[in-house]
Order: C-alpha cells, then sequence, then structure tokens
C-alpha cells in the first residue's frame, strides 16, 4: 500500500472532527456550510451526473430527477413523510458513494503506473476530504452518528478494496444500474444541500456572513485545485478505462458549452446591469438585479452542457471564446462569493416551498 491510499483512508477521520471543531463556533459553521454546498455542488457536476450520464444516458437524467423531488413529492402525497424519504434516499445516496469509492481505490493503483501518477493521487486525496466533509455534513443529522461513521469507514473499505481488486473495479462502471445509482445520488444530494431550511442553523446571518463568505471562495478553490490535479493531468495508458477519464470529458465539455455561450450570458447580465440605470434607480437596484439573475446564467450553461451531452449531434467545438468565457465565470464567481453560496442557489429554488423537518446540521 502507497502513501495515497493510506492518506486517503486517514483524511475521513478529518470530517468528524471538523464538525465537532464548528458544532462550538458559529463562524466556522457558516462558513463549512458555505464550503460544503460548494463543494458537493462540483462532485456532482464533476463526478456523479457525468459517470451516470455516461452510463444511463437520459434515463439517469430521469432518476436523478426522481432523487432530487422525491422529497416534496412524498410530503405533497403524504404529509409529514418527508423526514423518513430524507432518509431513505440519503441511505441509497451514501452507498452510491461508498460503491464509488472503490473505483478511487483503483485508480491510485493505477496511478502508481503512471508518470503523472502524483497528480491523480492529489486530485484523489481533494475529492476524498470533500466526499467525508459532505458525507458528515449532510448525512450524519439524517443518518444519526453512528450512521455517519459507518458510512466513513465503508468508505475506507471499499478504497481499500478496490485498490487491492484494481484490475476489476473498473468494470463496475459498465454497468447501467450503477449508473442510475449514481444519478439517484446525484439528484439527492443535490436536494439536501440546495433545498431552503427555515431551521438550516448553519445558515449566515449579519454576524456570520463573512465566514460564509470566506468559506464559498475556499469552496471555489478547492474545486478549482480538483479540477486542476484531477482533471488536467489526466493519465494515459491503463487510467484510460477508469471513470477518471470520464471526469476529464466533463471539464472539457463545461469548457466548450461555456465558451459556445458565453456572449449570450455576458449579454444577459450587461443588460441586467444597465437596465435599472435606464429607469433612474441607482446601482444598487442594478447590482440588485445582476444577483437574481446570475445564478440563472450559471444554471443555463450547466442544463446547456447536459442537454449537449444527451444529444446524439455533435457540439461545434468553438476555436475562441476563452476571455468572454473567463469574463463571465470571474463575474458570476465574483457574485457568489459576495452573495454567499447559501442566498446564490436559493435563488434558484421554488419560493413557494416552506416545510419543515429535522435534517438541520445540529451538531
Amino acid at each position: 500500500m502507497d502513501w495515497a491510499l493510506v492518506l486517503s483512508v486517514v483524511v475521513l477521520l478529518a470530517a468528524p472532527l471538523l464538525a465537532r471543531l464548528s458544532a462550538r463556533a458559529p463562524h466556522v459553521k457558516s462558513a463549512l456550510d458555505g464550503f460544503v454546498l460548494i463543494t458537493v455542488l462540483g462532485l456532482i457536476t464533476l463526478t456523479l451526473l457525468p459517470e451516470a450520464l455516461a452510463h444511463g444516458g437520459g434515463w439517469a437524467l430521469m432518476v436523478a430527477a426522481l432523487g432530487f423531488s422525491l422529497p416534496w413529492i412524498t410530503e405533497f402525497l403524504f404529509h409529514r413523510a418527508e423526514e423518513m424519504t430524507h432518509r431513505v434516499v440519503l441511505l441509497v445516496a451514501a452507498l452510491a458513494l461508498v460503491v464509488h469509492a472503490a473505483s478511487d481505490g483503483a485508480i491510485l493503483a493505477f496511478a502508481n503506473e503512471s508518470e503523472t501518477g502524483d497528480f491523480v493521487a492529489t486530485g484523489i486525496l481533494l475529492h476524498r476530504i470533500g466526499v467525508a466533509i459532505a458525507v458528515w455534513w449532510l448525512l450524519r443529522p439524517v443518518l444519526s452518528t453512528t450512521g455517519g461513521l459507518l458510512v466513513l469507514a465503508g468508505l475506507g473499505a471499499m478504497t481499500i478494496v478496490g485498490y487491492l481488486l484494481a484490475l476489476f473495479a473498473g468494470e463496475w462502471y459498465n454497468i447501467p444500474l450503477v449508473g442510475y445509482w449514481q444519478a439517484f445520488a446525484a439528484g439527492s444530494l443535490l436536494h439536501v444541500v440546495l433545498h431552503p431550511l427555515e431551521e438550516h442553523n448553519a445558515a449566515p446571518s449579519g454576524q456570520t456572513i463573512m465566514a460564509h463568505r470566506v468559506g464559498t471562495a475556499l469552496g471555489l478553490v478547492f474545486v478549482l485545485s480538483l479540477i486542476t490535479a484531477h482533471y488536467l493531468h489526466h493519465t494515459p495508458g491503463p487510467l484510460g478505462d477508469m471513470p477518471i477519464h470520464g471526469m476529464h470529458h466533463a471539464v472539457e465539455l463545461l469548457s466548450a458549452v461555456g465558451r459556445l455561450v458565453a456572449p449570450i450570458l455576458l449579454l444577459v447580465l450587461l443588460v441586467s446591469a444597465v437596465l435599472p440605470q435606464v429607469y433612474g434607480k441607482g446601482l444598487a437596484a442594478s447590482y440588485g438585479l445582476v444577483k437574481r439573475v446570475t445564478p440563472w446564467t450559471v444554471l443555463f450553461w450547466l442544463v446547456t452542457a447536459v442537454f449537449v451531452e444527451l444529444s446524439p449531434y455533435a457540439l461545434p467545438s468553438p476555436s475562441g471564446g476563452f476571455i468572454l468565457f473567463a469574463i463571465w465565470l470571474g463575474a458570476a464567481a465574483l457574485v457568489l462569493v459576495h452573495m454567499g453560496a447559501r442566498a446564490f442557489f436559493t435563488t434558484l429554488m421554488p419560493r413557494y416551498r416552506t416545510h419543515k423537518h429535522s435534517h438541520g446540521h445540529s451538531h
């Protein structure tokens, strides 16, 4: 066993320790909320959903939508059943993450044979930190401390199993059922991390908003580091058949789609900034409209990428557009950090959903 495998298991212990620290520090808790929200969205966008679409196609997208909406559906049909539904869907999502951990171990085993293996190992370690924190932060309040510890233990055990059985671990991702499972996990985690909670005691207040912004910024840095280490330095050779290569494809797809639609997205932001000025409403009104519109431009970018991935037609690869894409992405990131991840993505959630249940993050 090499150092990367040992570290990939040891870093799982950091999540409970970090949660215990945040229990006594509201600023740490608010910062962790922003960090986890961005990290989970990154893991869904770059890991779970791309793998699900690659192996389940359009049906996987339907399964992800079911995982996202199932708690609301059960609440509407049965009333007060949403909490139990959360327990079920999160258990399935946790098991999917445990299965996914085997591929991390297999990738680490193959990385030993690669010249860029250190970059791959770094990416896996970053990935594991994000998964561990997400599991503990999102799942422990619902599955109990014992359940959270069991999931972390399962992540560590399956990583070792995947490492030892590296030649066979990659075959799991050729089974469509695994793709559907990953899709359900993506939708379930997306629901838990995004939907507005009236009793979400980690939501930023006037005293903790700055900490939440810092956590949001650190989440963006984390995702960028993950992309740099895990995708841009992908490994040819034996890793070519592993899911890591599909993740690299996801980054390339998001970049190509972003360069294609960046002029439209920038125009939307520009109109949002100028329109209030036309009616003489001042800079505050302009920025307020920009804050309401920016999350929808991000959603449009991601939805377009999913549509292109599922489309039978090839995407016209833009030869340029990097500058416009970078400008829009930078502007969106600045708005995201200033608003904080919670407020930014709550903008996209249905306003009429006001329900209460007990998956608040109490520690």
